[in-house]
């Protein structure tokens, strides 16, 4: 049965309509022929359904003539039809076979570059050395070496630890990780001081070599002498310079505030909308409707499409659907205990990200001002650190 079908449908078929007074006499004019129909369906006393292939569809139109019947062709199906479209529609093809090509040329070339991971090193340094190394915007995939590009970029920037280069669809990222630099550490045999890196309450003074300048309690400001290593030897009624090392604690703080409106200007969708379409091929938008933005006050919600994409190759070929909703604004009173709780929690987040984690924190801070139909939030975080450095007397 499916051999036959699929016969049907490569030599192809046609499904008919036969209305006539005499259509027994139609069916048996066809058998005696042998004219094939099959899928005869009656839909009343003078009108059938049936199926035939197209070298007995020319036979029945005599058969039809002879009975005096009419026929109606209702579908053509079946690969003959289908390739007679497909030959009426060269041009069709040809954009079709063109289109692909260029897709496949497209996917060939760098169309971004990306640069992860650097915090210090500026991403115009390193895309310039790419460039100096073959790499750039339309640069062809298949002809980029980049194993030989990761170890250029090593070699020409001495803050970089490691390289990682990929390429994905059209975009080139560039992974990257920067040394972490070492501690300026001063030679032991060379005269020093320990001085203040920071404001503190001096809690703790820890000598191991040279001459405590401070004790607990004091309160120091960035580059005063904590502990030094000039020696007064009254003995001898000599000076000594040594190196001085040793650790000092105090009291530091760490502060951050923030203010909000308590008074917030909400949007609301009136109902009202206009679509736009537009087509984006890679940084450029091409609008495809000029639909206008008839609103004073609206929200835009886009969404966007990416049809060329397999696997994890994808062109920078997107639709973006974009609808702009007309919106009235309505003020409303925050409410002032919610907005305390999200001001503390995002402040606190802030804070513990700059202190460091081997910190002990003594105590917190928290100071609330309503002014003006505003809410001012700072934090202070009391905490113990060693804030000595070395420094060359």
């Amino acid at each position: 049965m499916l051999v036959l079908r699929l016969w049907n449908y490569l030599s192809g078929y046609v499904i008919i309509q036969i209305e006539g007074l005499a259509l027994e006499e139609f069916i048996n004019i066809c058998i005696n022929r042998n004219i094939y129909l099959w899928d005869i369906y009656k839909k009343n006393n003078t009108l059938i359904e049936a199926k035939v292939s197209i070298k007995d569809h020319r036979k029945i139109i005599k058969v039809a003539k002879i009975t005096g019947s009419n026929i109606d062709v209702i579908k053509k199906i079946g690969y003959p039809f289908w390739f007679n479209k497909i030959k009426k529609r060269k041009m069709l093809i040809f954009g079709a076979f063109f289109s692909l090509i260029l897709l496949i040329t497209m996917f060939s070339f760098i169309f971004d570059i990306e640069v992860i991971g650097n915090e210090t090193i500026p991403s115009e340094k390193i895309v310039k050395i790419l460039n100096d190394s073959g790499l750039s915007i339309g640069s062809n995939r298949y002809f980029i070496n980049l194993r030989e590009i990761e170890n250029n970029l090593l070699l020409n920037i001495q803050e970089l630890s490691w390289v990682g280069i990929e390429i994905s669809g059209v975009k080139l990222k560039v992974n990257v990780v920067e040394k972490t630099p070492a501690p300026l550490k001063i030679h032991k045999d060379i005269p020093s001081n320990i001085v203040a890196k920071k404001y503190g309450i001096i809690e703790k003074v820890i000598v191991k070599n040279g001459k405590a300048m401070v004790s607990e309690g004091d309160i120091v400001s960035p580059g005063d002498i904590l502990i030094s290593g000039h020696m007064e030897i009254e003995d001898l009624g000599i000076s000594q310079y040594l190196h001085a090392y040793g650790e000092v604690y105090a009291k530091t703080y760490y502060e951050s505030e923030k203010t909000v409106d308590l008074i917030k200007t909400i949007k609301e969708k009136t109902g009202e909308k206009v679509t736009r379409k537009i087509i984006k091929l890679g940084k450029i938008e091409i609008m495809l409707n000029k639909t206008n933005n008839p609103y004073s006050t609206y929200v835009i919600q886009r969404e966007s499409k990416k049809p060329f994409k397999c696997r994890n190759i994808e062109l920078p070929v997107e639709i973006i659907t974009e609808e702009i909703y007309e919106t009235i604004e309505i003020k409303k009173t925050a409410d002032i205990e919610k907005e305390k709780e999200v001001l503390h929690r995002i402040l606190i987040e802030e804070l513990l990200d700059k202190i460091p984690r081997n910190l002990e924190i003594l105590n917190s801070y928290t100071n609330f001002i309503i002014k003006n139909d505003k809410l001012k939030c700072n934090i202070i975080i009391e905490v113990i650190e060693d804030i000595g450095e070395e420094k060359i007397q």
